[in-house]
C-alpha cells in the first residue's frame, strides 16, 4: 500500500490561481528578439544600470521568464543554467555553491545579495541556502557576475557576485495560489498584492516546503529531511516624479536533519551523531532613491538582519544593522567622466553559544566595517570607455583593506564588443577563523597506559585577508538577430589563503589528560587558476530558444607557502593568541 501510494504522490499536483488587477497582458519574453535581451539593463557590476552588451565584466542573467521555464523549486536550482558557476547539492539542505574554484558547502569568496542585502554568513563564511528560501515568483531577475566584484561591493566578492532582484510590488497585482506535491518534496506558496492609493502599492506572501531524505532506507539513513516556511512583505512608493522608496522585510523559520560525529575523550571516542538544526532568520530594509537632475542620482540603503541558528546542542545569534549610502554623478565641466561613490557602515554583534565539539572565544564579540569607494567611468571616444575606482574599508578583524579595479570596454559596433579587467579583491577572515576551537577526532590510547589523543582546529587572531589578483578579457557578440555569443577568459592568483599549520602537545583539561594534536589556522596557501566560460543563444522562433554553455577550467593550489621573516604575515603570526604547543 505504502508503495502505491509513493507511485500516486510522485505525481505532481499543481493548482494555481490568479487574479490581477489589470487586464494588460505581459508580453512574453520569447516574442522578444535576441537583440533586444541582450540590452537588458543591469546594474551589480558598476552599481549603476547599464546596458548588457556594453558591460565589460563576465555577466549573465536570469530572468523570471528563465525561472518559469526550469521548473525550480529553489535558488540553487534556478543557477544550474549559469556558465562558470560550480553547484553541488550535498544532501536535501544543503549546497555549495562558487564561481571559478574554491568550492565548498561554506563557499566564503561569494558575495550573495537579494535586493542589495548580503545573505553571506559572518560566523563561517558562505551562504545558508536553506535558509534563505523565496517566492521564485516574485524575483525580476538575477544578475551573476563572473569575477572580483570587491571594487563596489566590498569584502568577501573575491570569484563573483550574485544579485537577486525582486520584482516592484506594483508587478505583482492580485492573488496568486500555489500547491506542488511529489514523494520526494512538497511545496505550497501563496501572494497578494494591491494598492494602498495611487503611489503606494504592496504584497503579502507566505511559502512552505518539505524536502524527505535522499535515501530513507534502513541500512543507510541519510537523516537530512529538511522542512521550511517563510513569509513576507514589500510596499513601494513614489513620493514624487523623482523619487520612490522600497520597504521590504521577511521572516524565516525551520527545521532540517544532519548527520555528523560526536567527539569524546571517553570511549567510545567517536560516534555517529543524528542532529536536529532549527534555525529562524529574519530581516527588514528600507531604501530611498532620488533623482535631483539627470545627472545626479542619490541612494539610501538600511537594513537589519538576524540568524539564529541550533544545533549540536549550541545556539548560535547574529545580528546585523547596515547603512549604504550612493552617489551617482556627471559634472558639466566633465562631460565624459560619470562618477559613482558611496559610504557604508556595517555592525555585526553575535552571541554564540560554546560545547566540547565547538567552542569559541569569546561567546560575544562585536565587529565593525567602514567602507567607501569611487568609481569613474570615461568616454574616451565614442566605442571607448575606461573604468577605474576602488573600495577602502577599515574592519575589526585585519584594519586597512583597499580593492582597486581598472576595466576598459571597446564596441566594435553596435554587435561586438570586448573588454578587458584587471582587479584585486580581499576576503576578510570570518568570526571562527578567528576564535573557534574545534574538536574534530579523539582516538583512545593504545592501552592502559598510553593517553588519548584528540586533534583538534583552533582559530587565529593574526590572520590577514585572502587576496586575488585577476585579470580578465571577454567578447559579446550578437551576430543576428537570432544568434548571440558570450564568452570571457580569466587568470587569478590568490595570495594569503587559509589553510592549517599542524603541532603536538599536551592538555590537561578536559579530563582525561591527552595528547593534543593541533591545526592553527594560517594563511600559508596560494594558488593559480585560469579558465574560461562560452555561452551561445539562438532563437530559431518566436516561442522558442536554445542555449548552450561550455567552462574550461583549471587551479593549482599549492599546500604550502613561504612565509619571509620580513612579512607581515610573519609579524602577525608570531603574536598568534593561540599557541596550542
Amino acid at each position: 500500500m505504502r508503495l502505491i501510494l509513493r507511485q500516486l504522490t510522485s505525481l505532481f499536483i499543481i493548482a494555481t490561481y490568479s487574479s490581477y488587477a489589470s487586464a494588460g497582458i505581459k508580453k512574453d519574453v520569447f516574442d522578444i528578439e535576441l537583440e533586444q535581451l541582450m540590452n537588458i539593463r543591469v546594474e551589480t557590476v558598476s552599481r549603476k544600470s547599464e546596458s548588457l552588451i556594453k558591460t565589460a565584466s563576465a555577466i549573465h542573467v536570469i530572468t523570471q521568464d528563465d525561472i518559469r521555464r526550469m521548473g525550480a523549486t529553489s535558488l540553487p536550482e534556478v543557477l544550474r543554467g549559469v556558465p562558470g558557476l560550480h553547484i553541488a547539492q550535498i544532501d536535501s539542505n544543503n549546497w555549495a555553491i562558487s564561481i571559478r574554484g574554491l568550492n565548498d558547502r561554506f563557499s566564503n569568496s561569494l558575495l550573495v545579495m537579494i535586493d542589495g542585502r548580503s545573505i553571506y554568513n559572518p560566523l563561517f563564511g558562505g551562504v545558508y541556502w536553506n535558509m534563505h528560501e523565496t517566492l521564485l515568483e516574485d524575483i525580476e531577475r538575477i544578475e551573476v557576475v563572473r569575477g572580483p566584484g570587491g571594487t563596489v561591493w566590498g569584502a568577501n566578492a573575491v570569484n563573483g557576485v550574485i544579485n537577486i532582484i525582486t520584482k516592484n510590488a506594483r508587478d505583482t497585482q492580485g492573488a496568486q495560489f500555489t500547491l506542488l506535491g511529489g514523494s520526494q518534496e512538497g511545496l505550497f506558496s501563496a501572494r497578494y498584492g494591491g494598492m494602498m492609493n495611487d503611489q503606494i502599492s504592496y504584497r503579502l506572501f507566505t511559502r512552505g516546503k518539505r524536502v524527505q531524505e535522499f535515501n530513507d532506507t534502513p541500512q543507510h539513513p541519510a537523516n537530512d529531511h529538511w522542512r521550511d516556511l517563510s513569509s513576507g512583505f514589500r510596499v513601494d512608493g513614489n513620493m514624487d516624479a523623482t523619487s520612490r522608496w522600497t520597504l521590504q522585510g521577511g521572516y524565516n523559520v525551520g527545521h532540517a536533519n544532519q548527520l555528523t560525529t560526536a567527539t569524546s575523550l571517553i570511549p567510545p571516542s567517536t560516534l555517529p551523531l543524528a542532529d536536529n538544526v532549527n534555525y529562524q532568520s529574519g530581516n527588514v530594509q528600507f531604501r530611498w532613491d532620488k533623482q535631483f537632475s539627470e545627472n545626479n542620482r542619490w541612494r539610501v540603503q538600511s537594513y537589519y538582519d538576524f540568524f539564529g541558528r541550533q544545533a549540536l546542542h549550541a545556539t548560535n545569534r547574529i545580528h546585523t544593522v547596515d547603512l549604504d549610502i550612493q552617489n551617482q554623478l556627471k559634472f558639466a565641466a566633465l562631460q565624459k567622466h560619470e562618477f559613482v561613490w558611496g559610504v557604508g557602515y556595517r555592525a555585526v554583534v553575535d552571541d554564540l553559544d560554546s560545547n566540547f565539539i565547538v567552542a569559541f572565544n569569546p561567546n560575544h564579540r562585536y565587529t565593525r566595517t567602514f567602507s567607501a569607494f569611487i568609481q569613474d567611468e570615461i568616454q574616451l571616444t565614442n566605442r571607448l570607455k575606461f573604468t577605474v575606482g576602488s573600495k577602502m574599508e577599515h574592519n575589526s578583524y585585519t584594519g586597512f583593506e583597499f580593492q582597486p579595479n581598472a576595466r576598459a570596454l571597446f564596441e566594435i559596433n553596435d554587435r561586438n564588443s570586448v573588454w578587458v579587467a584587471v582587479s584585486r579583491a580581499v576576503r576578510v577572515p570570518t568570526r571562527s577563523e578567528n576564535d573557534f576551537r574545534i574538536n574534530f577526532l579523539a582516538t583512545p590510547g593504545r592501552d592502559q597506559f598510553s593517553p588519548p589523543a584528540l586533534f583538534s582546529l583552533f582559530g587565529n587572531r593574526s590572520l590577514v585577508t585572502e587576496k586575488i589578483y585577476a585579470a580578465e578579457i571577454g567578447y559579446r557578440t550578437l551576430l543576428t538577430n537570432t544568434l548571440s555569443f558570450d564568452t570571457a577568459g580569466f587568470f587569478n592568483y590568490y595570495d594569503d589563503l587559509i589553510g592549517s599549520r599542524p603541532s603536538v602537545g599536551f592538555e590537561s583539561a578536559p579530563f582525561p589528560p591527552h595528547l593534543l594534536i593541533s591545526n592553527l589556522v594560517s594563511n600559508n596557501q596560494a594558488a593559480t587558476a585560469y579558465g574560461a566560460d562560452m555561452q551561445a543563444k539562438w532563437q530559431p522562433v518566436d516561442y522558442w530558444q536554445l542555449a548552450s554553455s561550455y567552462t574550461v577550467f583549471k587551479m593549482d593550489l599549492s599546500a604550502t607557502r613561504l612565509i619571509l621573516p620580513t612579512s607581515r604575515n610573519h609579524r602577525r603570526a608570531t603574536n598568534s593568541r593561540y599557541d596550542p604547543t
